[in-house]
C-alpha cells in the first residue's frame, strides 16, 4: 500500500503545529493551576483527574511534534498517553459530578490502547489515529454529557462546560472521518487539512475555557461548602443559631408561621453522671428526631448547648403542638447505652405561633420561649402551647 498524506497540503496562514504546541502548553499550565488549587482543597480528587488528564494531554501533543512522525514509537507512545488522558478527564468528569468510577471505565481504556497503539506500530498510522480520533470524540463527548447531567449546579455554566466539550469532540470527529473517506491508512507525514486547523483551534479555546469554567464552578462548589460548614452545627448536622437568624432577619411572619422551641431535661446531670460522650450522643439522638417530623421548608435548628429550635410554615397551633408532641414521644423513648447504664432522656418544648399581628422573628421565639419556661416549670417533659390558643401537656 503507497502512503498518504491526509488532506492536501498548501499555504496556510497559521502553523499547525505551532497551534498544536501551543495547546499542549496550554495543557500544562492548567494542569500547574489545578495542582495548586488541589494543595489547598486535597479532598477534592478530581482536581488530581483533570491534572493528570491535561498532563497526559498536554505530553502527548508536544511528543509527537517534537520528534519525526516516521517514528512510529513515539508516535504511538504520544497517542496513547492522549487517549489515556481523555479517559483520565472522563473519569475526574464522573467524580466531579457525584458519579462512581467503575470497571467499565477501566475496560475502555484497557481496549483504546492496543486499538489505537497497534495499528501504529504495525505501519499503518492513519488507521491509529483516525480511531484515536473517533475515540476521543467518544470520550468527549461522554465528558460533555456527564456535565449536562449535572448542570442542576449551575445551569449556565455547566451549559457551557458542556458545550465546549461537544465542540470540541465534534473537531475530532471532522479529523477522523477526513481520514477515513480518503482511505489514508498510512501517511507519509502528519495530517494536514482543514479539520486539523479546526482541531487546533478548539484544543486550545477548548483546554482554555474548559479551565475556567471547570475553575469557577470548583471554586462557587467550595465556597458553598464553606459557607455550609459556617452555617451548621457539627455534632448535629443542623443549622446552629446564626444560621437560623440570618434565614429569618427582616422576614415578614406571615400568618401560619409557628415556632417550637426545645430544650433537653437536666442535660448538665446525664453530662456530669454519665460524659460528655454520652451527652453528645443524647444531643444526636434529639436531632434526629427533630429531622424526622421535619417537613420540606421547615427549618430545624440547634441554638444552644442542649437548646433547638423548629420553625414551621403554613402551620396551625393544633398542628405545631403535634409536632412538637411526637418529637417529645420520639425522643422519651429512645435510650443510648454506655458503661454506666443506659441514658434515657426527656425534653420540653414551648409553641408559639405567628397570627395576623405585625411582629419579627425574635418576638416570636420570645413567645415559645414564654412558653418553653411554662413547660420546665410545670414538671418537664411536656409540650405547653401559648395560653391564650392551647396547653397539651404529656405525662411523665
Amino acid at each position: 500500500m503507497e502512503p498518504h498524506s491526509a488532506g492536501k497540503r498548501g499555504t496556510v496562514l497559521v502553523d499547525q503545529a505551532s497551534l498544536f504546541i501551543a495547546a499542549g502548553v496550554c495543557a500544562f499550565a492548567l494542569a500547574m493551576t489545578m495542582l495548586s488549587v488541589w494543595v489547598h482543597n486535597r479532598g477534592d480528587s478530581f482536581l488530581v483527574g483533570w491534572m493528570l488528564g491535561m498532563l497526559l494531554l498536554g505530553g502527548g501533543v508536544i511528543l509527537y511534534y517534537a520528534f519525526p512522525p516516521e517514528r512510529s514509537g513515539i508516535v504511538a507512545t504520544a497517542f496513547t498517553m492522549e487517549i489515556v488522558g481523555f479517559v483520565v478527564v472522563f473519569v475526574a468528569a464522573r467524580q466531579f459530578t457525584g458519579r462512581p468510577t467503575g470497571r467499565r471505565q477501566w475496560l475502555a481504556l484497557s481496549a483504546a490502547v492496543p486499538a489505537v497503539a497497534l495499528p501504529i506500530l504495525l505501519g499503518y498510522d492513519g488507521l491509529g489515529i483516525m480511531v484515536y480520533n473517533f475515540l476521543a470524540g467518544c470520550l468527549l463527548m461522554a465528558t460533555a454529557m456527564q456535565y449536562w447531567n449535572a448542570r442542576a449546579e449551575a445551569p449556565s455554566s455547566v451549559a457551557a462546560l458542556s458545550a465546549l466539550y461537544a465542540l470540541s469532540a465534534i473537531s475530532f470527529y471532522a479529523c477522523g472521518t477526513i481520514i477515513a473517506h480518503e482511505g489514508a491508512w498510512a501517511l507519509d507525514g502528519r495530517p494536514d487539512n482543514w479539520a486539523e486547523r479546526f482541531n487546533a483551534v478548539m484544543c486550545i479555546a477548548g483546554i482554555t475555557g474548559i479551565g475556567a469554567l471547570s475553575l469557577g464552578l470548583n471554586n462557587a462548589r467550595a465556597a458553598r461548602r464553606h459557607r455550609l460548614e459556617a452555617e451548621t452545627d457539627v455534632l448535629t448536622g443542623l443549622l446552629n443559631r446564626r444560621a437560623l437568624f440570618d434565614r429569618m432577619a427582616g422576614e415578614a411572619l406571615a400568618p401560619g408561621r409557628a415556632v417550637i422551641v426545645f430544650d433537653l431535661d437536666h442535660f448538665k446531670t446525664i453530662n456530669d453522671r454519665y460524659g460528655h460522650a454520652a451527652g453528645d450522643e443524647v444531643l444526636r439522638r434529639f436531632a434526629e428526631a427533630l429531622r424526622l417530623n421535619t417537613r420540606e421548608g421547615d427549618i430545624a435548628a440547634r441554638t444552644g448547648g442542649e437548646e433547638f429550635v423548629l420553625v414551621l410554615r403554613d402551620a396551625s397551633l393544633p398542628l405545631a403542638t403535634s409536632t412538637a408532641e411526637r418529637i417529645r414521644a420520639l425522643f422519651a423513648e429512645s435510650h443510648v447505652e454506655t458503661g454506666r447504664g443506659a441514658v434515657r432522656a426527656s425534653a420540653s418544648a414551648g409553641v408559639a405561633l405567628a397570627g395576623g399581628e405585625a411582629g419579627s422573628f425574635e418576638d416570636l421565639l420570645n413567645r415559645a420561649d414564654v412558653s418553653l419556661y411554662r413547660a420546665k416549670t410545670g414538671g418537664r417533659n411536656r409540650v405547653v402551647a401559648e395560653l391564650k390558643l392551647r396547653n397539651l401537656k404529656a405525662a411523665i
